[in-house]
């Protein structure tokens, strides 16, 4: 069997101050912390970036060091 509860609603249209300081406080840990992943993320994509950027860089002298080196070697007969 089930009791019956009494529900009150209130039309107040005053707004609690706490509970909208409670809120911005919440809403600005939530920016604030957003805030720090972004600028950690962005470090690591950035030196992830300069990593592969400089191995591109490694290969390409590489490969026209070994490209020099094989057009030298080889002598046309004629």
């Amino acid at each position: 069997m089930t009791l019956a509860q009494n529900i009150s609603i209130q039309n107040n249209k005053s707004v609690n101050p706490h509970f909208l300081w409670n809120i911005s406080q919440l809403g600005l840990s939530v920016l604030k912390r957003l805030w720090w992943h972004i600028n950690a993320y962005t470090t690591v994509l950035g030196i992830m970036l300069l990593t592969f950027a400089s191995l591109g860089f490694l290969y390409i002298n590489y490969s026209r060091r070994k490209l020099t080196q094989v057009f030298q070697n080889h002598t046309v007969l004629k």
